[in-house]
């Protein structure tokens, strides 16, 4: 008995790691094997999800926080933990050193001082793509919004012109020289993944309203991170109606290749 209960233990976890690696698609996971990951803002509300997605799917991912002895003891030492801060570009060398592909969740919510957005998601950006280009990693993917650019909206009255400075981030990341994707979520959610379909669509049909779960969308980066035809694509990801599907991998091959900020 205990020789059949462990056996359907082993199947059972091959079944759930093959349908984990069968939700970021064969192409994704096999372009991203032997690859080193570095993760941006690794212990944020986004980037701990992209952190779990990477660790399950066994790749390699090296997690970039600004103190790594509370975040190792919150998310685990099994990941490679660099010290690092986006703001300080004479820490960044290091956390790039070997690094192929730079997943960047970083993102800021405070309107003033030295964690604005201006120095968070602007600054951060520049220094953290130009620390990548010379490093010689290949891809950049960023967690940025599905309303950069917008001028006349809430978050910028609330956030320090967030939106805008997340706009003008884009526009680095596009003239860095690098591979780049360009990721702007619907509204997220804490809803399970998995569960419901995908959606990639252009931002300029992004409407209030749309959601996608936080798993889904570390499900969207890491496809985007290793997908070829992914590369200089600009999008909203959402949840859509329908059962969880393959499909939306497809969709990347028809994706916008430019910003198209709408206050431009």
């Amino acid at each position: 008995m205990r020789l059949l209960a462990l056996a359907i233990t082993i199947l059972f976890a091959s079944y759930t790691a093959q349908a984990e690696q069968a939700s970021v698609g064969e192409e994704a996971l096999a372009n991203l094997q032997g690859k080193t990951i570095l993760l941006a803002g690794a212990t944020g509300k986004n980037g701990r999800y992209v952190l779990k997605r990477l660790g399950d799917l066994g790749l390699t991912v090296r997690a970039m926080s600004r103190d790594i002895e509370d975040a190792a003891e919150e998310f685990g030492s099994q990941y490679d933990w660099v010290e690092a801060d986006v703001t300080k570009p004479e820490t960044l060398t290091a956390a790039v050193e070997g690094v192929d592909i730079v997943i960047s969740a970083v993102a800021t919510a405070w309107p003033m001082g030295s964690n604005r957005s201006e120095k968070v998601d602007y600054e951060g950006t520049i220094n953290l793509s130009k620390a990548a280009k010379a490093a010689g990693a290949t891809r950049f993917v960023i967690i940025t919004s599905s309303s950069s650019g917008v001028k006349d909206h809430f978050l910028n009255t609330i956030g320090g012109d967030v939106l805008i400075w997340k706009g003008k981030a884009e526009k680095v990341l596009v003239d860095s020289g690098l591979e780049y994707v360009v990721v702007g979520p619907a509204g997220i959610d804490d809803s399970p993944g998995g569960e419901k379909a995908i959606g990639l669509i252009p931002r300029s049909e992004y409407e209030g309203g749309m959601f996608i779960g936080r798993e889904d969308m570390a499900t969207v980066i890491i496809a985007a991170a290793g997908r070829a035809d992914a590369n200089g694509r600009v999008f909203t990801t959402t949840n859509i109606e329908g059962p969880s599907s393959d499909a939306w991998l497809s969709r990347f091959a028809i994706m916008p290749t430019d910003l198209n900020l709408p206050d431009d």
